[in-house]
């Protein structure tokens, strides 16, 4: 499914952060193979029609870790962009909650305006895995179906029944990490150096 958003960022051209100082690039650049082989490897996964299907509870579970290691790394790759911004207050300075890609793309003008639309999603990512983990409260009103929904944008194949355990399955975090992958090579292009 090509991402909407691919317009967006077509303006910005590469190396609009100007130099990266090599530590910078250097994490930058791990993160980013992380990403992307961490991405690939579960989206091969979610292809895999073969595989064993867990119970709900654990392959929630063991999605949840995966959601957490991908916002990881984008954070990573975040902090090393806004690093290279140098901003005048020292952006690493700041207290963002961790693993809050979505707070930390706003931490940046640039990366906020070419990253607005992301936030949604990314929040919505991001009270999966929190609900997921405990971290935050399973009450009435919390919305983990509408969460996955915009997540994925609809592409959730699993049957999330009104009373049923909730779903995290193989395919749809197949979607969130092809979601995650997007989001890395907009980045990528944004930050690497002119050749």
């Amino acid at each position: 499914m090509p991402d909407r958003l691919t317009g967006q960022t077509a303006a910005l051209r590469p190396g609009r952060f100007g130099p990266f100082a090599g530590a910078d690039l250097d994490a930058f650049d791990a993160a980013y193979t992380d990403m992307v082989a961490g991405c690939r490897f579960l989206i091969a996964r979610g292809a895999d029609h073969h595989r064993l299907a867990l119970p709900p509870v654990i392959a929630v579970r063991r999605a949840c870790n995966c959601l957490k290691e991908l916002d990881r790394f984008l954070v990573l790759m975040v902090d090393a962009a806004n690093a290279a911004l140098a901003p005048p207050h020292g952006t690493r300075a700041v207290y963002v909650r961790e693993g809050d890609a979505a707070m930390r793309l706003g931490r940046n003008g640039v990366l906020r305006q070419a990253f607005a639309l992301d936030a949604p999603r990314l929040r919505a990512i991001g009270r999966i895995r929190a609900l997921a983990t405990g971290d935050a409260p399973a009450e009435a009103g919390s919305r983990p179906r509408a969460d996955l929904a915009l997540a994925t944008m609809g592409d959730d194949p699993a049957d999330q029944a009104r009373h049923a355990p909730f779903v995290l399955g193989d395919r749809a975090l197949a979607a969130i990490a092809a979601y995650y992958l997007a989001l890395a090579e907009r980045l990528h292009t944004m930050v690497a150096p002119a050749a």
